[in-house]
């Protein structure tokens, strides 16, 4: 757990880009739902719609926009209704190369884990018997030779009975899809044929897990995070056209996805079997962009003064730090850290102007690497493409466009900035900056 920032040094460490634990909400959590959308909290949407039967939820939002923060806090305010199961894509499988499969085979390695240690299930339960011997036929992997088991008999943890061998051979899978290896598609190749039973496999799992949270008067609940690090199309071909697997496994899941991933002329068909909720931007600008709007600053202002002592900034800097940032969170908590950094190179005990227009020029510069193309005359558009693109939107005055490829880009990079709760688009206020240096912009 981090601590406020009483000193400059302090902030870096006050300021990491990463979600708040459970254990962190209580002291430093801010809710500002009715600044993402003042009509309705998403969060109680998000709520509601977990007492549709077996609901499968794609929560989608921009990078940083907050959604892991939000799904912390929403487990902690459900924990005493829900048995929560969840997990990090990024920390169990190549994000580069995910499949349907693999998401069903780490779902019955976590639901196996967690359910026996919650003591819901035994671990050498005859059904654990028949997934091992059905897993050791479809992969060939014996689960006597896995990584697990050589732990085991080199004594360095303890076994786990049938459980252990269920454990074993889906690790062993995990480790071949992690390393890129050619064994991977082998494995891929082989549990194909047979998906309808390891859906199956999963569903039996689940349903034991359930009759057993029924005595406890709970449910079970799924979260699957950071699919939103695999690149859309891998998204839009799993819960696209190979959907009917997930849709079918017998609880309710929450899958955190990218906002591009849902671009796509197969959305209707998505929404059919998947749930889709949409995570707002705090907006710090009115439509058009020459107005602040100070209930979105205000909200972002509370955030920071949870982390640090708000005396280290002279009056009036932290406001243009958060005008600068567009709302994205990741963009202030850098620019405050490189500030603060800057500051203190100094030797200054306050973050002054000339340090914020120092981190305003560092974010700018990383924003210039970004909106570029590398292979132009691979590309359907150029470099100097995507900056008339850029101008284009900072000088209309609605703020819609269409979601065209080019825009995409633009997004996927926040160059431009989407607010959801009316949905509209403008230019990142660091990408305007750099537009009115290149005098493209007036």
């Amino acid at each position: 757990m981090f601590k406020k920032a009483e000193t400059l040094k302090d902030i870096p460490n006050a300021f990491q880009p990463r979600p708040l634990d459970i254990d962190e909400l209580e002291i430093y959590y801010v809710n500002v739902d009715n600044e993402r959308d003042q009509h309705l909290s998403r969060m109680v949407e998000l709520k509601s719609s977990l007492e549709k039967p077996n609901v499968k939820i794609l929560f989608a939002g921009h990078r940083g926009s907050g959604k892991s923060t939000e799904l912390n806090r929403l487990s902690k305010d459900i924990a005493d209704k829900f048995f929560i199961v969840s997990f990090s894509v990024s920390d169990e499988l190549d994000i580069g190369d995910v499949s349907y499969i693999d998401l069903v085979m780490v779902m019955m390695e976590k639901l196996a884990d967690k359910a026996e240690r919650a003591n819901l299930i035994s671990e050498d339960h005859k059904y654990l018997e028949m997934i091992t011997n059905w897993l050791t036929e479809v992969t060939k992997i014996r689960s006597e030779r896995t990584g697990y088991h050589a732990e085991v008999e080199a004594g360095l943890k303890a076994s786990r009975g049938m459980l252990g061998h269920v454990l074993g051979i889906i690790a062993e899978f995990k480790a071949s899809v992690k390393a890129g290896s050619e064994q991977k598609k082998e494995y891929r190749e082989k549990i194909e044929p047979s998906i309808s039973l390891l859906k199956t496999n999963c569903n039996i799992l689940i349903n034991e897990i359930e009759k057993a949270l029924m005595d406890k008067g709970k449910r079970l609940l799924m979260i699957i995070e950071d699919l939103d690090k695999v690149e859309p199309f891998r998204i839009q071909e799993i819960f696209g056209k190979r959907s009917g697997i997930l849709a079918e496994i017998n609880t309710k899941i929450i899958y955190t996805v990218s906002i591009f991933s849902l671009s796509t002329p197969n959305l209707r068909d998505m929404m059919g079997r998947f749930h889709i909720q949409f995570l707002p931007m705090i907006k710090v600008n009115e439509k058009g962009g020459l107005k602040e709007h100070a209930s979105g600053i205000d909200a972002i202002r509370r955030i920071v003064n949870k982390r640090v002592d708000t005396d280290l900034f002279e009056e009036k800097i932290l406001t243009a730090l958060i005008v600068n940032s567009g709302g994205v969170l990741r963009d202030l908590f850098e620019m405050i850290e490189v500030a603060a950094n800057s500051a203190d190179y100094r030797g200054s005990t306050k973050i002054k102007s000339t340090h914020i227009k120092y981190s305003l020029e560092r974010l700018k510069a990383k924003y210039l690497d970004m909106i570029t193309v590398v292979d132009e005359k691979e590309s359907a558009f150029t470099t100097e493409a995507l900056y008339d693109k850029l101008v284009k939107i900072a000088k209309s005055p609605v703020k819609k466009f269409p979601m065209d490829e080019m825009m995409l880009l633009l997004l996927s990079c926040l160059a431009v900035v989407e607010y959801n709760g009316e949905q509209w688009f403008d230019v990142h206020p660091a990408v305007r900056s750099l537009l009115k240096d290149m005098g493209k912009l007036a």
